[in-house]
């Protein structure tokens, strides 16, 4: 039952500070990659029954058993308020973007059945219901205008934009939340936009060789506009003339310390991965750090939903190694737990 705002946030708080207390992540990730079986983590994580069902489908199991847990304590969270802030339902928003994604795809491949998509009705922006009818999917609201079914040659640029749909609705919604904690929310989600950003950047040059002038339109920015100062692409724009393999180009980015390890006299290139993994402890640190800092604004739902995703991350890698047998350092190494932790 939806409370008025001022207990709503009280409660809010004080309920989110208790499972946050009770997360996998930082150090408490370790926990997820000490077991030996699926069957193990399954007991560990849930108090429902194990399915009996092999490997690979109970991996799948556990991973949306996962999932639905995250969407619906985060869901308990949200009803609490009568009318919740535009930012703690964007945020949420984010698996309509992903689910509309997988379903054109499914439609361009002329498949008859709807893909396999996690709901977070009743917040959700698309109607399920309209499959197999795209305009129908999307009609009467902010999506109305993705209303045909890409090819398949087109369908990364059809997703594209709906990354960028989606950033931009992402920072428009940070800029409306109460004007206590705007700048600290706008920062800790606009930093991880930008060095999203530059990892796409490096990724577009390293594996397509792509040029500056076909990378700056793939960018996301605050705006249609995609100006080369917009404060979302201008990070990852300055490093475009950066050479890859060139360590003195990096050294003095204001994100060093993400770098990928270099020694004298040996061959280094920049690795995206590495500055992503890396970006994990830092945005789950300055997560936690935040959450206390504003207790009774929407800041503390923001950093809930950021950790709580990690911990979901956590536990789908914790999943796929033990259903691939990949030693638990090395999977964690892929998580970025262990920058989690070491952050």
């Amino acid at each position: 039952m939806a409370m008025d705002k001022s207990a709503a946030d009280s409660y809010v708080y004080a309920k989110a500070s208790g499972m946050l207390a009770r997360s996998y992540v930082g150090e408490r990730a370790r926990q997820l990659f000490s077991f030996r079986t699926l069957q193990e983590l399954w007991a560990f994580l849930f108090k429902k029954e194990i399915p009996v069902v092999p490997e690979t489908l109970l991996a799948r199991n556990l991973e949306q058993e996962a999932f639905r847990k995250f969407i619906y304590d985060y869901k308990k969270l949200v009803e609490n308020y009568s009318k919740p802030e535009d930012i703690v339902l964007t945020l949420l928003r984010n698996f309509d973007y992903e689910n509309l994604k997988d379903i054109s795809a499914s439609l361009a491949l002329g498949e008859k059945k709807m893909p396999s998509v996690q709901r977070i009705e009743p917040f959700n922006i698309i109607n399920y219901d309209g499959w197999p009818d795209i305009s129908s999917i999307t009609s009467g609201g902010d999506l109305s205008w993705y209303n045909e079914i890409p090819s398949i040659s087109e369908m990364h640029l059809a997703d594209y934009k709906l990354d960028c749909h989606y950033i931009m609705s992402l920072w428009n919604a940070a800029k409306r939340v109460h004007s206590s904690c705007r700048n600290d929310v706008l920062d800790l989600l606009g930093e991880k936009i930008r060095i999203d950003n530059v990892v796409w950047a490096i990724r577009l040059r390293f594996y397509y060789k792509m040029e500056r002038d076909e990378i700056l339109p793939l960018l996301a920015y605050t705006t249609e506009q995609k100006d080369a100062e917009d404060p979302l692409a201008c990070d990852a724009i300055k490093t475009l003339d950066w050479e890859l393999d060139n360590y003195d180009s990096w050294k003095d980015w204001k994100y060093s310390r993400l770098l990928n390890p270099h020694e004298e006299g040996t061959v280094w290139t920049v690795d995206s991965r590495w500055i992503s993994n890396s970006y994990k402890g830092l945005y789950v640190k300055k997560a936690y750090k935040l959450f206390h800092k504003y207790p009774f604004t929407a800041c503390p739902l923001v950093c809930w939903f950021i950790i709580k995703r990690n911990e979901l991350d956590n536990i789908r890698t914790a999943s796929e190694s033990l259903r691939l047998s990949i030693d638990s350092l090395q999977a964690m190494q892929m998580a970025g737990a262990l920058e989690v932790i070491n952050g």
